[in-house]
């Protein structure tokens, strides 16, 4: 049952993976922390867009939330990437 489990996590993560936004948000995340807000200006993408892609990204294991904090009227993530994913060499 455990094989299993890890299989199906391996194939979430080659999946999120597949998304080329995704791969260039743990690119930008390289070594650092960043919010969606400030990762969307550097790529070039909505911020809507890139906090859906980091939601996925975190729900697969391969980013991590590391603090948040409130920022007008909502709530800033900031995350960075997992220490034990596939992409963080570790």
């Amino acid at each position: 049952m455990e094989e299993k489990k890890r299989g199906g996590g391996k194939q979430e993560i080659v999946r999120a993976l597949s998304h080329p936004v995704r791969v260039e948000i743990l690119q930008a995340l390289h070594g650092r922390i960043a919010s969606p807000i400030e990762l969307s200006r550097e790529i070039g993408q909505r911020p809507a867009v890139v906090s859906y892609h980091t939601g996925t990204l975190l729900k697969c294991g391969c980013l991590e939330l590391v603090h948040s904090r409130p920022r007008r009227g909502a709530i800033e993530n900031f995350f960075a990437v997992a220490p034990r994913s596939l992409i963080s060499g570790s």
